[in-house]
């Protein structure tokens, strides 16, 4: 019997069930009607009894890892070794201009500015990177604002300022982790004790640091003691030259490199590098409903055929112990007809053709090239 069957057990001993089995053992030659003294005497003790059982089948699923939920599952991840991965905050870049278009020098670290919108997130400035830019971090947590990109107006006064403006963002944020996705960490049967710059130990460190989504680990890629990390960002795209170096500083500093004064052990000489982004262009013959045309189905299934794409992406750092502990990833052309047919209106689709080859994908995975699966053009012929 499993934590949930027992539990779901208890939960049918209710009120009705107690007083079944309180008055089964009260002779026949006593009224147990409803109403009667004997029923009306047992009735306390058998909602307290009602409560109890609500009360252990509670206890039961938030004693097993398997049925945990929220602090309860959080309590059974310390004892595990790690911690539930919390939110991080949007690092945006901006541009600043006067009204003449000219580069203003004079925002500064700590000036606060915010988006346009009903709810508008608000951002502060925490580094300049130049005349006229500067790196911005929201001061909301969660993926939220990893979208937003456009105009920010100032919250702090500046007369100079005419124009600010989000063009960029390097660092993504990520959600806080949710009670399935930790679930299945601390239930994975690929966990290994991370110890001593292993490859379990890599990932740890990887998944401590806050801007990181996910990453791949190459031992020995150059020879003993060399070690390559891809990394992507937490919207599971290529990290950016900022996050890259964010990453090496912290496990293995540039300009100690090996000397162990990051995460990696004395002697680890660590390579940090994003992946190659693997742009894919679909095109497919669909048939729609006689009332609408094919125009009008296109957004629909570029943002279906890109769901699909993210969740392969979520894929992408799981290791395949089937082929020697490496790396594998398919874009399978039917499981992208099968989100091209779940659009309202579509009728029939021909199989789609990727990058001009009626043939999946496998992408690339080794010590020289790590490959990541990004929709490029999606092409509909009526």
């Amino acid at each position: 019997m499993s934590p949930d069957e027992l539990a779901k057990q208890l939960e049918t001993q209710d009120y009705d069930y107690w007083m079944d089995k309180a008055l089964s053992k009260v002779p026949d030659t006593v009224d147990k009607r409803e109403g009667s003294i004997i029923y009306d005497a047992l009735g306390p003790a058998c909602m307290a009894l009602a409560e109890s059982s609500m009360d252990l089948s509670n206890v039961v699923r938030q004693t097993y890892t398997l049925t945990a939920q929220s602090q309860f599952l959080d309590y059974r991840a310390v004892e595990k070794g790690t911690s539930r991965q919390t939110a991080t905050s949007t690092e945006a870049a901006a541009k600043f201009t006067d009204s003449d278009g000219n580069l203003v020098t004079s925002v500064q670290v700590g000036d606060r500015f915010a988006s346009l919108g009903d709810e508008p997130i608000f951002y502060t400035v925490t580094e300049i990177i130049g005349d006229g830019a500067g790196l911005l971090v929201a001061e909301v947590s969660g993926s939220g604002p990893n979208s937003y990109r456009g105009q920010i107006l100032p919250v702090t006064p500046n007369d100079s300022l005419s124009w600010a403006e989000i063009t960029d963002v390097p660092v993504p944020a990520r959600d806080e982790e949710t009670d399935d996705h930790l679930r299945e960490r601390l239930l994975s049967p690929d966990t290994y004790n991370a110890y001593g710059g292993n490859v379990a130990d890599y990932l740890d460190m990887l998944s401590d640091i806050e801007a990181v989504g996910a990453g791949q680990v190459y031992p020995a890629w150059q020879g003993g003691g060399t070690v390559k990390l891809v990394v992507v960002n937490n919207d599971l795209r290529a990290a950016s030259t900022e996050l890259i170096k964010s990453v090496k500083a912290e496990i293995d500093p540039e300009e100690a490199s090996g000397q162990g004064y990051g995460l990696a052990p004395i002697g680890h000489q660590v390579t940090v590098v994003a992946p190659d982004e693997l742009r894919i262009d679909v095109t497919t013959t669909v048939e729609v409903q006689s009332q609408i045309t094919v125009a009008a189905v296109q957004s629909q299934v570029e943002t279906g055929i890109e769901d699909y794409f993210q969740r392969r992406r979520k894929d992408w750092d799981n290791v395949d112990t089937t082929i020697g502990r490496g790396y594998k990833l398919t874009i399978y052309r039917a499981q992208i007809l099968s989100e091209i047919l779940k659009i309202e209106g579509v009728v029939n689709a021909s199989m789609p053709v990727l990058n001009g080859s009626e043939a999946d994908i496998d992408l690339k995975f080794d010590d020289s090239v790590s490959q990541l699966p990004v929709l490029g053009t999606v092409s509909l012929n009526g």
